[in-house]
């Protein structure tokens, strides 16, 4: 199947074409090894307090951990979306295409922090809040709205546009510092997942969620399903409200965030000087971005 990009390092299917915001370092994936200078430091179990806070929601401790510092916020995220969008349908308008560049422009609508709890739960274990269990228990997946799709002359029209806004606003994926965050903060997943403090935390999990009705030996297992209707039912909406409890008190998140929070500081003290570049490059990109969406008609 053919594809049209919708946003920065962001690739979509010809059906539907749809409007998709990353959100930094929120998904990622663990890499194998270190990439672009990123220096290996040893793994040394951080210290962390005897009794630490579990944040509020998965999303809120995702976006504050060490490494999400690095990069582009959910607010740059949005502005290079828009100015993306907006170059694009400049370029399609001037190739008479006007109609199907409307259609990519952005649903920047403003998310309580409920919904984006609902929309990123954190990790492979799926953290979210009692108010997003209760409601629609793990069915988290944001529904992406259906649109018509350009086809022939204006899919061609439009990945050529999209190719000349790439080259005056280049895309920050795959950058030598994109990649090494995204590097690192695989490494911190890997070490994050072997630490023996979370793997206690697991185990109680599972023993609290037996206690509950709901044997289970892996959060990921309950978080994935299977849970494939189409609403959840009344059995899903009981396993998240239990599994949100015993994520709860047997201090799973707490403990999680708490670790993985230290060992993103080794690494980032590891790889500073390539960190603060990346940090410099985002910056200037961001300003790019808002300077020529400022001379640019609102899509």
């Amino acid at each position: 199947m053919r594809t049209v990009r919708v946003a920065p390092g962001v690739r979509q299917t010809v059906r539907p074409v749809v409007t998709a915001i990353a959100a930094g370092l929120l998904v990622t994936g663990c890499s194998a090894g270190p990439v672009n200078g990123a220096v290996h430091v040893m793994s040394t179990p951080p210290a962390i307090a005897a009794t630490p806070t579990a944040p509020a929601t998965g999303y809120g401790g995702l976006t504050g951990l060490p490494l999400s510092a690095y990069g582009t916020s959910e607010q740059d995220d949005v502005l290079l979306y828009r100015t993306n969008a907006a170059l694009v349908a400049r370029c399609m308008k001037n190739l008479g295409s006007a109609s199907q560049a409307g259609r990519q422009k952005i649903q920047a609508t403003t998310k309580t922090q409920e919904d984006k709890e609902a929309i990123h739960p954190a990790g492979a274990w799926g953290y979210i809040g009692s108010a997003t269990a209760k409601r629609i228990g793990f069915h988290v997946a944001v529904p992406l709205p259906a649109t018509r799709s350009p086809t022939g002359q204006a899919l061609k029209d439009y990945n050529a546009c999209w190719d000349e806004a790439d080259k005056q606003l280049p895309s920050l994926a795959g950058t030598k510092g994109w990649k090494l965050t995204q590097d690192l903060f695989g490494q911190s997943l890997q070490q994050v997942a072997a630490d023996s403090r979370v793997g206690a935390a697991r185990e109680r999990w599972s023993a609290c969620m037996g206690a509950m009705g709901h044997p289970a030996d892996a959060p990921e297992k309950v978080a994935g399903g299977p849970w494939d209707t189409e609403k959840p039912t009344s059995e899903e909406i009981a396993a998240a409200t239990a599994n949100e409890s015993c994520t709860q008190s047997s201090g799973l998140a707490a403990v999680y965030f708490a670790v993985l929070t230290g060992y993103q500081q080794q690494l980032i003290s590891a790889n500073v000087e390539v960190l603060a570049g990346y940090r410099k490059q985002v910056r200037d990109r961001v300003d790019l971005a808002a300077r020529l969406l400022a001379g640019l008609p609102a899509t």
